[in-house]
C-alpha cells in the first residue's frame, strides 16, 4: 500500500506520545495566546478541538469495528496495537483500549522480569482506578527497583492515581559477616 507522507509531518516512526504531548502543549499555547479581551474566540477555539478531537476518536473506533467486521482485527494485531506507545495512547484517551487499567498494569509488571533482581510485585486497582503496588525486593537494589515498578506501571496506566510501595522482605539484607567467616576446629585435649 501506499502512503501519502507529507513533509510538515512526522512519519509514523517518529510519532510518539512525547510528540502528542507537544501538540497538546502548542495546542494550549495557541488557545491561551488569544487576545485576551476576546473570551468567546479562545472558547470557540477551544470547542473546536475537542470537537475534532471526538471526531477523531469516533474514526479511530469505525477504524477498529470495520476492521472487526472483516475478520482483520485479531487478538495479535489488537495487542500489537494496544503495545504500540503512540495508538495505545490514542486507544486510551478514547477509550478504546482493549485493556482495563488491572491487565495493563499485570502486564507491565510481567515485561520487568522481576525475578533476575530477586523482586516481586503485586497489584490491587480499586473501583475508583487507583493502582495500588507492594514490592518485595531486598538488597542495596531494591530502591532502584521500587523505582522501575513505579515508572513501567506509571507508563501503563497513565490514567490511574498509582501508589508503589516498598514492603519489607522476609530475608535480612545482609549477610552476617560470622556467616562468612570459615568455622575453626577446635582441638580437644
Amino acid at each position: 500500500m501506499v502512503r501519502p507522507v507529507h513533509a510538515d509531518r512526522p512519519v509514523a516512526a517518529e510519532a510518539t506520545p512525547d510528540r502528542l504531548v507537544e501538540v497538546g502543549e502548542r495546542l494550549e499555547r495557541v488557545l491561551e495566546g488569544g487576545a485576551p479581551e476576546s473570551p468567546v474566540a479562545r472558547e470557540d477555539a477551544r470547542e473546536l478541538v475537542r470537537l475534532l478531537t471526538d471526531l477523531y476518536g469516533e474514526v479511530l473506533e469505525r477504524v477498529l469495528d470495520l476492521a472487526d467486521d472483516a475478520g482483520s482485527l485479531t487478538d495479535d494485531l489488537l495487542a500489537r496495537l494496544a503495545d504500540d506507545r503512540l495508538v495505545g495512547s490514542l486507544l486510551l484517551v478514547h477509550g478504546l483500549h482493549p485493556y482495563s487499567v488491572q491487565e495493563r498494569v499485570e502486564r507491565a509488571l510481567a515485561s520487568l522480569r522481576l525475578e533476575r533482581h530477586s523482586a516481586e510485585a503485586a497489584a490491587t486497582v480499586s473501583e475508583d482506578g487507583t493502582v495500588r503496588v507492594s514490592v518485595v525486593a531486598s538488597g542495596c537494589g531494591s530502591a532502584a527497583v521500587v523505582d522501575m515498578v513505579r515508572a513501567a506501571v506509571e507508563e501503563a496506566a497513565p490514567d490511574a492515581d498509582v501508589h508503589v510501595e516498598a514492603a519489607q522482605s522476609g530475608t535480612p539484607a545482609f549477610i552476617p559477616l560470622e556467616t562468612l567467616m570459615p568455622k575453626r576446629a577446635t582441638v580437644r585435649t
